[in-house]
């Protein structure tokens, strides 16, 4: 958005929107170490559709659940 600059620290907005909708994957992010939280949030960086940010979280859920 004009004006605002991207912050490498910060959650991307699909991510956040997903993980909000998913109370498990939301928990699995939270025991993450930093660098695992890191590693997610550059993966959801790079997707283009929901149905991609979508899998990252249901990964998450399924994997550190």
């Amino acid at each position: 958005m004009a004006g605002q600059t991207e912050n490498k620290f910060d959650m991307p907005m699909g991510l956040s929107f997903q993980l909000g909708m998913n109370p498990k994957a939301m928990d699995a992010y939270g025991k993450l170490n930093d660098e695992e939280k890191r590693q997610v949030m550059e993966t959801a960086r790079s997707v283009t559709t929901k149905s991609e940010m979508h899998q990252i979280v249901e990964r998450l859920e399924r994997d550190f659940y």
